[in-house]
C-alpha cells in the first residue's frame, strides 16, 4: 500500500510542478496513475486532503534533495552553495516544471483554509533552513557579523523566485549565467 501511495504522489508532485494544484482533481489524478476515481477516492478522500498531502510529500521531496544532501558539505558557505544547487537542480528533477510552494502560494493565496496554513508552514520552515544556514555563514566567518540573516534569505529566496519565473514563464536561456552572477555577486557582498 505504501508504495503505491508514494507512486500516486510522485505523480500528482509531477503534476503539480507542471499544471498547477487546482488542475489536479481525484479524477485527473485517477486518470493519469491508471486507477478508478473511487479507487483514487479511498486514498484522499477530498480534493482538499489530497492537495495537503502533496504538499507534505513535496515538502518531504524538497528537504531530502535540496537540504539534507547539503548535510555532507562543511558548514557555512559551502554548503549554502550546495543548498543553493541542489535546489535549482531540482527545479530541473522530474521533467521540470515549477516549484509547487510557489504555484500554492498562487493558488491559495485568499483561501483561508487547511491547504494555505500547511503551505504557511512549510514556505516558514524553509525560510528557516535557509536562515539557519547563512547563519552558519556568518558563525563560520564566510560573512560579516552584521549582517541579518533574514534579509540574505530573503534575497536568496527571491533570486531563487526570479529565477524560475524567467526560465519557465519567460523561457530565458541564460537564467543559468545569470542566477550565477547575481548570486555570486550577493555572495561577495556579504563576504568579509
Amino acid at each position: 500500500m505504501q508504495n503505491k501511495t508514494q507512486m500516486i504522489l510522485d505523480t500528482a508532485l509531477k503534476m503539480v510542478r507542471n499544471m498547477g494544484f487546482e488542475t489536479v482533481s481525484i479524477n485527473s489524478l485517477a486518470k493519469e496513475v491508471g486507477m478508478s476515481k473511487s479507487g483514487l477516492f479511498a486514498h484522499f478522500h477530498s480534493k482538499e486532503k489530497m492537495h495537503i498531502m502533496i504538499l507534505n510529500h513535496a515538502a518531504d521531496v524538497f528537504t531530502e534533495e535540496v537540504f539534507k544532501k547539503s548535510f555532507k558539505d562543511p558548514r557555512g558557505l559551502p554548503r549554502l552553495r550546495r543548498i543553493i544547487q541542489n535546489w535549482m537542480r531540482w527545479y530541473k528533477t522530474g521533467e521540470g516544471g515549477t516549484c509547487p510552494f510557489i504555484a500554492a502560494s498562487v493558488e491559495y493565496d485568499r483561501k483561508p483554509g487547511p491547504v494555505k496554513e500547511l503551505l504557511k508552514k512549510h514556505t516558514r520552515s524553509l525560510v528557516n533552513t535557509l536562515e539557519t544556514s547563512i547563519q552558519h555563514c556568518i558563525d563560520e566567518g564566510h560573512f560579516q557579523k552584521n549582517i541579518k540573516s533574514q534579509q540574505v534569505a530573503f534575497e536568496i529566496y527571491s533570486l531563487l523566485c526570479a529565477g524560475l519565473i524567467y526560465h519557465r514563464t519567460l523561457e530565458h536561456e541564460s537564467i543559468v549565467e545569470i542566477f550565477t552572477n547575481s548570486f555570486e555577486s550577493l555572495i561577495q557582498r556579504y563576504s568579509n
